[in-house]
């Protein structure tokens, strides 16, 4: 990892951009209340916050933290040491878990939130922006630092395992790769078969070898199977660029295929039988994926 010499000379950082933070010092104390209150409703926004602040007394602890490094911010002196606080925040962050996405997206907030403050308190004036230029570049370190100590963290636990490990970690990850690309051709090429037998059902309907009612009612239960595989394809592109599986997505496919059947046996009347027990499957599955919609949303 870089030495804070060597980002300070990376991100232009001059004694100008000290004295800058040092006119505004005042700046995180005075709103460091406000800040947090802020900070906490935009972390509304992910869906799996709780997971990370579980309980009243974690989120206690962690707005204590967030308020000291905010104020931090603007009066600390940046030195080794304080690079070393900012790479202990990161390996926090790479212990529970917290994808890095979730640091950098805050971090625009973090941005966005001061450069409101600062032209609210000095205005747009040429002082402010260049005071506005130093706390970005602060804010760059910051970044930088902390996600750093993700990879490194990462490479770490990776270089800790066995010659072995490594080799059967990586082949898995090749397996998996082929796995994934397999399963993605796949969809893509149902999906297309699919798209030409739509077509052929419409062309019998306008033939007239296939019934308006029951040729319209096959079609709208095909139309709705091709937006079920086409929202499973969506998925696990997703899955592929790292983001977690969602289970409901399998529910709505077996949901789109049984609809589609009753949609086309709704029109025999000797099927009564079959047309009911198919009512129960599809309550079922839509109690299944009700329940898991409940639960993919509090994590």
């Amino acid at each position: 990892m870089e030495t804070i010499e060597e980002l300070k000379v990376h991100y232009g950082w001059t004694e100008e951009d000290e004295e800058n933070l040092a006119k505004v010092s005042w700046l995180g104390e005075k709103y460091k209340e406000d800040f947090i209150e802020e900070f906490y409703r935009y972390l509304e926004n992910f869906s799996d916050t709780s997971k990370y602040l579980p309980d009243e007394e974690v989120r206690k602890r962690h707005k204590e933290k967030v308020k000291g490094w905010f104020a931090s911010l603007f009066t600390s002196k940046y030195d080794a040491q304080y690079l070393r606080k900012l790479y202990r925040i990161g390996e926090t962050h790479v212990r529970i878990g917290l994808p890095p996405h979730y640091v950098q997206a805050s971090m625009n907030f973090v941005r966005n939130y001061i450069a409101d403050k600062l032209t609210m308190e000095m205005g747009s004036t040429l002082e402010a922006n260049s005071i506005l230029k130093s706390i970005n570049k602060a804010l760059d370190i910051n970044l930088d630092v902390m996600i750093n100590s993700f990879r490194e963290e990462e490479l770490r636990l990776y270089l800790a395992s066995g010659k072995y490990q490594r080799l059967l970690i990586e082949n898995v990850r090749r397996v998996s790769w082929f796995f994934d690309t397999f399963i993605i051709l796949t969809l893509a090429v149902v999906g297309v078969f699919l798209i030409f037998w739509i077509v052929y059902e419409i062309g019998l309907v306008l033939k007239g070898d296939f019934p308006l009612e029951r040729g319209g009612l096959s079609i709208l239960g095909s139309v709705l199977v091709l937006y079920a595989i086409s929202e499973l394809l969506a998925e696990e592109i997703k899955h592929i660029r790292g983001s977690a599986l969602s289970l409901k997505v399998f529910v709505g496919v077996a949901l789109a295929a049984v609809i589609r059947k009753i949609l086309i046996i709704s029109l025999s009347p000797e099927k009564v039988q079959e047309l009911i027990t198919l009512s129960v499957v599809t309550l079922s599955l839509g109690v299944v994926f009700w329940l898991i919609y409940r639960v993919e949303s509090k994590l």
